[in-house]
């Protein structure tokens, strides 16, 4: 719940509203135990502006430089240490039931099982949702990938405007476990 509440702060600080992105030029990023492509032209949030979480950090924040009608697309990486051994698809399917009670107007687009580069099989979900009665709806891809004894978290944050969410999906596959 800690998670949920957290990534709706983060999300709330980069958007409203709507917009698109035509392209997804990426390049590499190495984070603290981790390494994923992401796209070239958006923002790291610096941590200093990022919300303090109860459990875990938030290891990435990123967010469009497009904006349209107020709204930025965005990404997080949250970053937890396991109580107990569990795969990174367990995991999605818990962290997604746990979200799907937190959302309001929520609306499940998809669900697949993806394949990270080391053979790592986990769940992502698509769904729109809004955080409260007040914030827009916004479309949502997220799933998790456990490396030894952390477990990371993605979730984009996209407008409803956005249509296929592939770009966002190979994204993600390309998370890669470094420690």
């Amino acid at each position: 719940m800690n998670k949920i509440i957290i990534l709706a702060c983060l999300f709330l600080l980069t958007s409203c509203g709507a917009a698109t992105d035509t392209t997804l030029s990426t390049t590499p990023f190495t984070g603290e135990g981790f390494s994923i492509d992401i796209p070239k032209t958006w923002m790291v949030i610096d941590k200093a502006a990022l919300p303090t979480t109860k459990n875990g950090t938030i290891s990435l924040a990123l967010t469009s430089t497009e904006i349209v009608s107020g709204y930025s697309n965005n990404m997080s990486i949250m970053k937890e240490k396991l109580s107990e051994a569990m795969t990174s698809k367990k995991y999605s399917v818990v962290n997604y039931a746990l979200t799907t009670g937190e959302y309001k107007e929520f609306v499940k687009l998809d669900e697949k099982v993806i394949t990270f580069g080391d053979t790592d099989t986990s769940n992502l979900y698509v769904f729109e949702a809004k955080y409260n009665i007040n914030t827009p709806k916004q479309k949502f891809v997220q799933t998790s990938k456990v490396c030894g004894d952390m477990v990371y978290l993605m979730t984009f944050g996209l407008g409803l405007s956005t249509g296929a969410t592939t770009k966002y999906e190979d994204l993600i596959k390309t998370f890669t476990c470094t420690k």
